[in-house]
């Protein structure tokens, strides 16, 4: 499977993305709706901004154009997808992509990408525990809300005087 080539790296820039597909919500007449999952899993859409000299350039355009056919062979890239960057299975979405020049030979690439998630690698029971986990390791929010108050009206007090 190709790999996104050095150099065009879009963490140097913007991107944003969505939460997968796969949950489903139901009008009810007269009631609060209904939320159901009506899958598992999904792909999620990162929205990537790449500025390239007139050298990266060249190698995106060889690259989308010959080596991934416009996006339609799927392409590996890191992404952050909420765990981390690491490498994600990409496919460019069709009518996407735009090209601006933004400079003396600079140019500023802006397509939709969908991969799926990292997350789905950590089994269910996994994810549960690691929240749990992490909730017992917060410190208590009161104590620290305290904490802040004593500083901020006792402590910076004593500071400023003598």
């Amino acid at each position: 499977m190709p790999t996104l080539p050095s150099g065009l790296d879009p963490i140097a820039s913007a991107y944003s993305f969505s939460g997968p597909s796969g949950a489903m919500r139901t009008e009810v007449a007269g009631g609060a709706p209904r939320y159901g999952l009506d899958y598992d899993r999904g792909v999620q859409s990162f929205n990537i901004t790449m500025i390239l000299s007139p050298d990266r350039m060249t190698t995106w355009t060889l690259f989308y154009h010959h080596v991934i056919q416009k996006g339609t062979i799927s392409f590996t890239m890191d992404l952050d997808s909420g765990m981390g960057y690491m490498p994600h299975t990409c496919n460019i979405v069709p009518g996407s992509y735009s090209v601006n020049r933004v400079g003396k030979g600079w140019y500023s690439i802006s397509l939709v990408v969908e991969a799926e998630a990292s997350v789905y690698s950590i089994s269910r029971e996994d994810a549960v525990n690691y929240v749990e986990v992490t909730e017992l390791l917060q410190p208590d929010p009161g104590a620290t809300l305290d904490a802040i108050e004593r500083f901020a009206t006792v402590d910076s007090n004593v500071l400023g005087g003598a």
